[in-house]
């Protein structure tokens, strides 16, 4: 009875590890894709450092799939086959682009799938996607020990200036001299006054501008007055035609002096003429002194005196008031 007893403590035993065994081998084949359908797309990549036969393929972030070949195609490319569940097919599209990631900062190699906006055919059976070359961890490294090499360029650089200004006896001065802070906020101060200036007389400008077009003030008046405007174009006209008269007027003139014909030439050249003139010029200048001394005379008549005597009076009182 004891040993009937140990042999089907052994067969269940033996059943619930038969059990573990198959539940094991379900969920590593659902989890590996295994029982369940699936199609098959490849990617083609230039670096596929650390991905290895059943990493995960994900989508957005979940796991739509597994790596299940890496092969080498040639020197610059590496080939990767993809199983993929067939329910996530109606969510990924032809013009998905597959990339080399990392599960978290430090975790397993993953393949990434991203969706792009662009309209597309859903995916198929054998499809090759497009792939994108992410930023390396080791290129990361060089770039941050070339910028670890400048910045301590800069630190060196930094330092030597930072001693040459400690060791600057006239700089330290400068900056401690009263004077020189003085005439820097006097200067400051004539600045501001300047810049006040210069924004009144720009909204002085501004006001005068917006008067000129909406016609005010005198400047605005002989602008934008249309009246004014015909009234200086009558006047220009009119200066115009007169102009036009004085040139023909003074181009008649000088025809008739060309030509010899009409007075003026004949007062210009004819010697006789001026001859003339001056000789009666020069009788009415001596009938000018007889009339004078005539009159002198009528001064001095006794008849006649006693009347200018008067007048003189007269002028002489006109004069004093």
């Amino acid at each position: 009875m004891p040993t009937a007893s140990r042999h089907i403590r052994l067969v269940l035993f033996v059943l619930a590890g038969l059990a573990c065994l198959a539940a094991t081998l379900v969920l590593l084949g659902q989890r590996q894709n295994l029982f369940g359908a699936s199609l098959t797309v490849r990617a083609d990549f230039r670096n596929v450092s650390g991905l290895l036969t059943g990493n995960n393929v994900r989508l957005a972030g979940i796991t739509v799939g597994t790596v299940k070949e890496i092969s080498i195609l040639n020197d610059s490319t590496v080939r990767v086959v993809m199983h993929l569940n067939r329910d996530v097919q109606p969510h990924v599209r032809k013009n998905a682009v597959a990339s080399v990631g990392t599960d978290g900062l430090v975790g397993n190699t993953i393949v990434n799938l991203t969706a792009v906006a662009a309209p597309a055919p859903l995916i198929a059976d054998g499809d090759v996607l497009r792939t994108t070359t992410p930023l390396a961890i080791d290129e990361m490294l060089q770039t941050l020990s070339v910028s670890n090499k400048n910045l301590v360029g800069i630190t060196q650089d930094l330092h030597q200036i930072t001693g040459k200004l400690n060791g600057s006896r006239a700089l330290w001065e400068l900056l401690g001299d009263q004077h020189v802070a003085a005439n820097v906020r006097q200067s400051l101060r004539h600045l501001a006054g300047a810049t006040a200036t210069l924004q009144t007389s720009a909204t002085d400008i501004s006001q005068l501008t917006r008067g000129i077009r909406q016609g005010r003030g005198p400047a605005g008046y002989l602008l934008t007055d249309k009246d004014f405007a015909g009234q200086m174009r009558h006047a220009t006209r009119q200066l115009a035609r007169s102009t036009d008269t004085l040139a023909g007027t003074l181009g008649s003139l000088q025809r008739q002096v060309q030509t010899g014909a009409g007075p003026l030439h004949t007062l210009l050249t004819d010697t006789a003429m001026s001859g003339q003139l001056r000789q009666t010029l020069g009788h009415v200048e001596q009938g000018t002194a007889g009339f004078n001394q005539n009159m002198e005379a009528l001064k001095h008549n006794f008849l006649l005196r006693g009347y200018f005597r008067k007048q003189a009076k007269k002028k002489a009182q006109a004069a004093g008031q």
